[in-house]
């Protein structure tokens, strides 16, 4: 059985693979992203940026970018470096099992790479599957038997590098700290306790603390991750138009009966064996059931990616779930049913998990970012509620916006946006979900500047309609850069006059300088369009009505 689960895990390992390369990027990752992107380029997030997120993923995410460079579809180098944690979670499931015996540590991970609910997110850009990883190798390093020094030593380290991956860790992470302390307390520093090296966990934690205040102290930043990482963040969590916390469990409940049934069970025999021996690792492992659990409850707006540290836990748990079962039939014929019945599940889960490609997975996306790669260069301000440009520079201090700061920041949406999106020169905007839910004033102002170059993108321009009784038109149109420009369509110039600030255009592409220009026309156009010529120098149609697939949210 155990070459099969051997088998089983290999195969599970190349789905999850082939899953982080091909499935389509939700709007989130895009945001993560970009701070990634902007990190690599030297900007301090909170200071330079806005960001409410601890910046691990970013920080571990950067130096792609620095070695790769700025192409937008560079992003798929991101979802790769994201195996290296999921690895590490199979890793630390497997250790935490391992007491259990080999069969038990190996369904650990082939559980959890077959749990579609955490597969899904895991795979992606985002700091709750980095914390997840963190958070069950701390657990995994405090299971170790015999403790040691080094293994303690990076206990603490990685508790304290899962909470500044993700603030929603400071609470599990934080009743495991305050377990292990009030076991210390009770035994009084005589052996045995939880933690093999008790001196060492403490350095670990030191040492990964102050990492982060250096970091904090090198950037000047410490004010600004106070305000918005903790000040604001109370504030939004508070005011968010928020959800219960059933939305998306009861979902993930119907999705996955047979993890949940199996890890019920499985809890349930060991805390039946923890009561008889308490002060053992899996004491801890327990602890963080509820834990988990409530740092994904106790959120204003529990995401299913909140449950990314709740499932890893409990895939331990399943495990022994089915070793549970699997003693309970005693002869054989029974037993061969209930392993036909452990290979349906692995069939059917990872069924389910394959299903997360269906729908084209990522090609589109690709297809709108390699267009983005070729219609602007790097130091090309794009504008995107969520960031989707990913590696070119945004307009403004407020990159991205969820609903509470659409609402609570209208006006300044309203006002300051166009008018950053003209001081910065912003030629390209990205469609999104959110786009629906901004500020009307600033909805017409991309309206009416930036024209459909297909569903997805959107570049600089302006619209003319030419009054039919006198067949002359005068108005103005503002350059938002210094670049070329060209009229849409040509024929324009041959059944009119077009001039410019006094000057008469002969030929469809011209040089504008930066600012606001007198247009006048006069002659048979219906209408005209005055664009901006992109990167690639290629005149384009705008396309009204096109599809927009581009953005999704899971």
């Amino acid at each position: 059985m155990r070459w099969g689960l051997g088998v089983v895990l290999g195969v599970l390992a190349l789905q999850a693979s082939r899953l982080a390369l091909h499935k389509a990027f939700s709007i989130d990752e895009f945001q993560y992203a970009h701070a990634a992107w902007l990190m690599a380029h030297g900007q301090v997030p909170y200071r330079d940026f806005f960001e409410v997120h601890f910046p691990l993923v970013y920080q571990v995410l950067a130096p792609l970018f620095r070695v790769l460079g700025d192409d937008p579809r560079n992003v798929l180098a991101l979802r790769a470096a994201m195996l290296v944690p999921l690895a590490g979670a199979g890793v630390s499931v497997f250790l935490l099992n391992r007491r259990e015996g080999r069969i038990a540590a190996l369904l650990a991970p082939v559980l959890l790479l077959c749990t579609p609910g955490f597969l899904h997110f895991a795979t992606e850009v985002r700091p709750d599957a980095l914390t997840a990883a963190l958070f069950l190798g701390a657990l995994a390093a405090l299971a170790v038997q015999p403790g040691s020094v080094r293994s303690s030593f990076l206990a603490g380290a990685l508790l304290v590098a899962s909470a500044w991956g993700s603030q929603k860790a400071l609470f599990f992470g934080g009743l495991v700290i305050a377990v292990l302390l009030a076991d210390l307390l009770v035994r009084r520093g005589t052996p045995p306790t939880l933690i093999a090296a008790p001196r060492a966990f403490f350095v670990g934690i030191a040492t990964a603390t102050g990492a982060v205040a250096a970091y904090l102290t090198v950037t000047g930043s410490w004010d600004a991750w106070w305000q918005w990482c903790f000040v604001w963040a109370s504030e939004h969590q508070r005011h968010y138009p928020g959800f219960s916390w059933r939305e998306y469990l009861v979902p993930a409940l119907g999705d996955q009966p047979a993890f949940f049934v199996l890890a019920s069970v499985g809890f349930g025999a060991t805390f039946t064996r923890l009561l008889k021996h308490p002060r053992t690792p899996d004491l801890l492992l327990v602890v963080a059931v509820p834990a988990t659990f409530g740092a994904f409850a106790l959120q204003r707006a529990p995401f299913p990616y909140s449950l990314l540290p709740f499932l890893g836990v409990l895939s331990p748990f399943a495990a022994r779930g089915v070793l549970v079962l699997l003693s309970v039939l005693r002869t054989p014929v029974w037993r061969t049913v209930g392993l036909a019945g452990l290979g349906g599940l692995f069939a059917v889960q990872a069924a389910r998990v394959e299903s997360l490609l269906d729908g084209g997975g990522n090609a589109r996306q690709f297809e709108v970012l390699a267009r983005i790669a070729a219609l602007t260069g790097p130091e090309d301000v794009v504008y995107d509620n969520s960031g989707g440009y990913v590696s070119r520079p945004h307009a403004h201090f407020y990159f991205y916006t969820d609903a509470y700061l659409r609402g609570s920041l209208a006006g300044l949406l309203s006002t300051e946006m166009p008018r950053a999106l003209v001081e910065q020169g912003c030629v390209l905007r990205v469609d999104d979900l959110r786009t629906s839910g901004l500020p009307l004033a600033l909805r017409r102002f991309l309206d009416a500047h930036y024209h459909p170059y297909d569903g997805d993108l959107y570049l600089w321009g302006q619209r003319y309609r030419v009054p039919t009784d006198s067949g002359a038109l005068e108005d103005h149109f503002l350059a938002v850069r210094a670049d070329r420009y060209f009229v849409q369509p040509a024929s324009t110039l041959d059944i009119g006059v077009l001039i410019i600030d006094g000057q008469r255009v002969t030929t469809p592409e011209f040089t504008l300088a930066r600012g606001e220009h007198r247009v006048r026309y006069e002659g048979r156009a219906e209408s005209f369009q005055l664009l901006w010529l992109p990167r690639d120098a290629k005149r384009w149609t705008p396309r009204p009505g096109a599809p927009a697939t581009y953005s999704r949210l899971f």
